[in-house]
């Protein structure tokens, strides 16, 4: 009896191990759901998840339950919880979750990667503000600012201005940076201080003005150029941002829109980050290190994982010299919505077109493929597919007109002088002593020439122009006063060429290179 007793005792105890094995898991499980849906924990409840589904002895059906709502955490704070679905569907098939992964995970791929379109049509878009880039429009609503006295608008709305609205305000010296997200739901702000622009604020407001929130508060100021490059992932979830830190370096930094969660994806000594984006899956990020013309003439495209890593070169382009941001021959666009392309403008064979890069697992997977010609300098792909980007319209995008003056002193008869303008954003006009002539500066023609900066030569009578001097910076001329003769300051990295130009023989005679570029050219000018 006492035999007996003794195996019961024994299988007793077994029991209550055994049980408590299989129930101690599922007690914790339970427990970090009302983390997670009660107290509003999600860091303590992912922490329990994690741990549940890392411990091989607990019961299948309990550790797919655990991924499903770490999944689910993950979603909420705008993470990658495809990963965490995909490992539903693929080791718990069996399991009910796993339905519920797969359809989430449609769900979620649906989203964030929009079906491309089938074939290729062009659409000229008039934007109602000067201040905008292609990313601020998706070809039907459009986010600009306008100045209204000491203070900046953001407005939301249709291009052609019958429907807008302010959806955000600053003052004018906090120099807002904005970009929308790709479906156009939120508006990326950034904030600099005019007098402190080591100071970046980071924020997001919604398209219709509410839920303004500041996400972050960073040490860093514009890159040298003065530009800042900012960039959605296409499920609204993250921002790349780039720029300087304070110590100089510069750095590509994506952040959580969720709670602000800052990772430093790229940090450069040398070189900067021109252009940052996306895939459309957001596992990674193709960006643009510009050439240097002073140490690197070759501008280069590289892709990295999203979640930091070795970067990886897909594409590069060797320059012609230039020193200006805008004269690249090479830039980085946007990844096509498939993910099948990079879209780039290219000079390759020395001529500007709009081309496709092919990527394969993250690496080319052959030679950019020819689209049309033109002048491309920045574009985005929206949500839907489209690629807005920003071209030069024929004959450039400035133009120089002349016009008499009546006896009141008011301009009459404007007539449009032909010039050769290229791409130049502003000619530098400047007239001569006797007004016969004018001296003009084009910069980065469509002509394959490497020079930066090339001084014209009109003449008002005859209406010869002449290119009296070509240059590899970026030149100012100015007349003097009682000669025949143009001053003009050429910048190139590190150096500064003052130099004359006798119009009358049309010679130049170079000076030393000068230091001291600002004061020098004061002196002449």
């Amino acid at each position: 009896m006492q035999n007996v007793a003794v195996a019961l005792v024994l299988a007793a105890q077994l029991f209550v191990a055994v049980a408590f094995a299989q129930t101690r898991p599922a007690v914790e499980l339970e427990g970090a759901i009302a983390k997670e849906q009660v107290d509003g924990d999600l860091k303590t409840a992912i922490a329990i998840y994690q741990k549940i589904a890392a411990d091989t002895s607990v019961p299948r059906d309990v550790s797919a339950k655990a991924l499903l709502h770490l999944a689910r955490c993950y979603e909420k704070l705008g993470d990658q919880s495809q990963t965490v679905y995909r490992q539903i569907v693929r080791d718990f098939g069996d399991q009910p979750e796993a339905v519920q992964a797969k359809a989430r995970l449609a769900a979620l791929e649906q989203a964030d990667r929009p079906t491309a379109p089938t074939g290729m049509t062009q659409h000229t878009i008039e934007l109602p503000s000067p201040y905008m880039d292609p990313e601020d429009t998706d070809g039907g609503r459009a986010v600009y600012g306008i100045l209204s006295g000491k203070e900046v608008e953001l407005i939301y709305g249709d291009l052609v201005g019958k429907s807008i609205r302010m959806i955000f305000k600053a003052k004018s010296d906090d120099l807002p940076d904005w970009a929308p997200s790709r479906d156009f739901s939120k508006v990326l702000i950034v904030l600099h201080k005019w007098r402190r622009d080591e100071q970046q604020t980071v924020a997001v407001v919604k398209t219709d003005g509410t839920d303004y929130r500041e996400i972050a508060h960073l040490d860093a100021r514009r890159n040298a150029d003065g530009e800042i490059c900012h960039n959605w992932s296409w499920n609204n979830r993250y921002i790349l941002l780039c720029g300087q830190s304070p110590e100089g370096a510069n750095r590509l930094l994506r952040i959580s829109v969720a709670d602000g969660e800052t990772h430093e994806l790229l940090g450069l000594k040398a070189g900067e980050v021109r252009t940052a984006s996306f895939y459309p899956d957001s596992r990674s990020v193709a960006y643009q290190v510009p050439a240097s013309q002073a140490d690197d003439p070759v501008s280069r495209i590289f892709i990295i994982p999203a979640e930091g890593g070795e970067p990886k070169l897909v594409y590069e382009e060797r320059q012609a010299p230039r020193v200006s941001r805008d004269s690249q021959a090479l830039t980085l666009l946007d990844w096509t919505a498939d993910g099948r392309y990079l879209a780039i403008a290219s000079e390759e064979t020395g001529k500007g077109a709009l081309r496709l890069l092919p990527i394969r697992e993250g690496r080319a997977a052959g030679a950019p493929v020819f689209v049309q010609y033109g002048n491309f300098e920045d574009g985005t792909t929206t949500a839907a597919g489209k690629l807005i980007y920003q071209t030069v319209k024929p004959g450039g995008p400035s133009a120089l007109y002349l016009a008499m003056l009546d006896p009141t002193g008011r301009p009459v008869d404007w007539k449009r002088l032909d010039l050769h303008l290229g791409k130049t954003l502003s000619p530098l006009p400047k007239w001569c002593a006797d007004s016969n002539q004018i001296a003009y500066v084009v910069r980065g023609q469509d002509t394959g020439q490497a020079e930066a900066g090339v001084v014209h030569l009109y003449n008002l009578t005859t209406g010869e122009d002449h290119e009296i001097h070509h240059a590899p910076g970026d030149i100012s001329c100015s007349w003097a006063v009682q000669q025949p003769k143009l001053f003009c300051a050429d910048y190139v990295p590190e150096q500064t060429d003052i130099f004359s130009i006798a119009i009358d023989s049309l010679e130049s005679r170079a000076a030393p290179h000068l230091s001291g570029v600002a004061e020098a050219f004061d002196c002449v000018r």
